[in-house]
């Protein structure tokens, strides 16, 4: 064997500085703000073509975005935590599009303050705002127009205006609304137009009350229904 190995070792090569890194292949569409969205994170796909889909090789601590020839278009580290954006500011656009002009469109039907909050979200962090203002706009079906109005006014008073703080207000202010009403006593209305008085219902069971001690007697039932037999 030791024969064997010295002839053959002039042929052998150095084995690899690190082992062969196994991934994970998956394809995505380039959406509207240049991302693609992988395990709940966002990544900068640019110069891929918005609408377009891609393949993504997600390694362990790293992903690669491919175009449709193989070739690598962007390496990223991959995100730390869920919902987080690895995009540099070189990759994010801020050119309205469509979608855009929508959102900021049902911002303003809420009313001023949060269209004002809408156009300040997109003017700092461009199309991948967008996210922020789906959520924006669909705060209605959880708040009122007033409420969400009100939160809005006090949001763009700070220095860094946000979704995240708007949610948080609002619903610091729901659950501060609802543990006023639950610590608020029940009081019972004992007097009222839609109530009567007592006196009424103490005469109505009085007269009920003394015609159930008389009632009829049996002779008097007989001729009665004697007299509906003989009715035609």
């Amino acid at each position: 064997m030791l024969a064997l190995f010295a002839e053959e070792r002039p042929y052998l090569k150095p084995l690899p500085v690190e082992s062969f890194r196994f991934f994970r292949q998956v394809t995505r569409t380039v959406d509207d703000a240049g991302l693609v969205q992988v395990d709940c994170a966002y990544y900068a796909a640019l110069p891929a073509p918005l609408h377009q889909p891609v393949t993504v090789r997600v390694y362990e601590r790293e992903i690669e975005i491919l175009d449709d020839q193989g070739q690598v278009l962007r390496r990223h580290q991959k995100a730390s935590r869920k919902g987080q954006y690895v995009l540099p500011d070189a990759d994010r656009l801020f050119n309205p599009s469509r979608e855009t002009a929508k959102l900021l469109a049902k911002a303003a039907k809420i009313g001023p303050a949060a269209s004002a909050l809408a156009y300040e979200i997109f003017a700092h962090q461009g199309r991948p705002g967008h996210r922020a203002l789906y959520g924006l706009v669909n705060l209605v079906r959880r708040y009122a127009r007033l409420d969400i109005e009100a939160a809005c006014v006090s949001v763009l008073e700070q220095a860094a205006p946000s979704y995240r703080v708007l949610k948080r207000l609002l619903e610091q202010r729901a659950a501060a609304r609802a543990a006023d009403t639950s610590e608020a006593p029940m009081t019972l209305a004992q007097s009222g137009d839609e109530i009567r008085s007592l006196e009424t219902y103490q005469t109505f069971f009085e007269q009920h009350a003394q015609g159930a001690a008389h009632p009829p007697s049996s002779t008097q039932t007989e001729r009665n229904d004697d007299h509906d037999n003989d009715s035609p």
